[in-house]
């Protein structure tokens, strides 16, 4: 793996510790319950990743897994979305919702790069100059595509070290040094990229947005949000959801 993004935000040795007991413990429950997707699968190129990405933004990842075959057996290439119409890119994005911003947001993108020769550029800066392509998008591409120790810093993440430390209603995505320093050490090292999906899986099946599933979670012992619940239970502290929330990927 590539290195890290440096912030400036030194993380004291508890904090350190912290992060390394997780990411040991997110990769144990990784290896037994993390999800397959094609847009994960090895030799995934630089327009496939980019292009589950924005399928990704406010969608279930559910429910992209049904569409995202079908849209690049469609449209294959850059050339071919810089080429297709407003008409065809709605027409195949409908089923997902969202497809009034999102079929402009992916010409313009396809446009770009087919002006930059079809090469997707490798570093953040170049990234976030293509129109589409914002923090989060451009550090998948670097993680994912290029096997940098990027952090998919989304609220998916926020949510899970908000929660795990005790930070709950005081984060947001990107909220600072801190948190993107706390992320970065999270990933830091081998597999930096199963640790990223791991975070990912676990945020939509265990610790989800509404009702997650404290009572059995592997991170129980050490999660200050779980301590809250024993110190106030509620009822409906830890029951299972009926419905699972978009925002839980």
């Amino acid at each position: 793996m590539g290195e890290a993004v440096r912030v400036g935000c030194e993380l004291a040795p508890e904090a350190v510790a912290r992060m390394l007991w997780l990411r040991r413990r997110l990769l144990l429950w990784f290896a037994q319950n993390g999800r397959s997707f094609r847009w994960r699968e090895l030799g995934t190129t630089p327009y496939q990743v980019i292009v589950a990405e924005i399928l990704l933004q406010r969608t279930t990842a559910a429910a992209v897994a049904r569409a995202y075959g079908g849209f690049v057996e469609r449209f294959p290439s850059w050339a071919a979305l810089a080429h297709a119409t407003l008409d065809d890119l709605e027409n195949a994005l409908r089923p997902l919702g969202l497809w009034r911003r999102k079929a402009p947001a992916f010409q313009r993108l396809a446009q770009a790069i087919e002006a930059n020769g079809g090469v997707v550029p490798r570093t953040r800066k170049e990234l976030e100059r293509l129109r589409g392509i914002g923090p989060y998008t451009a550090g998948a591409v670097l993680a994912i595509v290029y096997g940098r120790a990027e952090p998919l810093l989304d609220v998916n993440m926020t949510r899970l070290l908000g929660r795990f430390l005790g930070l709950s209603g005081q984060v947001g995505v990107g909220s600072g040094h801190a948190l993107t320093a706390l992320a970065l050490r999270l990933v830091s090292g081998k597999r930096s990229l199963a640790v990223n999906w791991a975070v990912l899986d676990f945020a939509a099946l265990v610790c989800r947005p509404r009702r997650p599933l404290c009572q059995g979670c592997p991170l129980r012992t050490r999660c200050q949000y779980a301590r809250l619940l024993d110190l106030h239970p509620t009822p409906s502290a830890g029951a299972p959801s009926d419905s699972q929330s978009a925002a839980g990927r």
